[in-house]
């Protein structure tokens, strides 16, 4: 198992990035908002001058990006959803102000939808194989 972490900049692209997720049969993301260190720098330095703090606090302060992470069961599960993100995305995350995407390995899982999936997927392959043994 692996969890897909997206630190997505273009948050315009949040709802077709999930839907294309589900499409995929990936079961579920947590999405939060998060800001980098380089816009918390860059804010802290604007805000020293007064007359520019009141405009952007007038404008609303939508400098948040978004981070989704979602636990994946398989690696081609993982390929094909950064194939398709990073689609979405113009095809080329390494253009400047797109944002990140990575992947670390899952050792261990508790609750969430694909932990219920993958017992449920377990008991029907028990019962298969035990129904299998009885009549064949």
């Amino acid at each position: 198992m692996y969890v897909l972490f997206i630190v997505l900049n273009e948050v315009e692209y949040l709802t077709q990035i999930l839907t294309e997720m589900k499409s995929l049969g990936l079961r579920g993301a947590t999405v939060i908002d998060t800001m980098g260190s380089k816009k918390i720098l860059n804010r802290d330095m604007e805000s020293m001058s007064f007359l520019n703090g009141i405009v952007r606090a007038l404008e609303g302060d939508n400098r948040a990006n978004k981070t989704v992470f979602s636990v994946i069961e398989r690696k081609e599960q993982v390929e094909n959803a950064m194939d398709a993100i990073e689609k979405i995305l113009g095809g080329n995350m390494k253009k400047p102000n797109k944002g990140i995407m990575f992947v670390l390995p899952v050792t261990h899982l508790r609750g969430g939808e694909l932990e219920r999936h993958i017992e449920s997927r377990e008991k029907k392959n028990i019962l298969k194989k035990e129904y299998e043994s009885e009549y064949y």
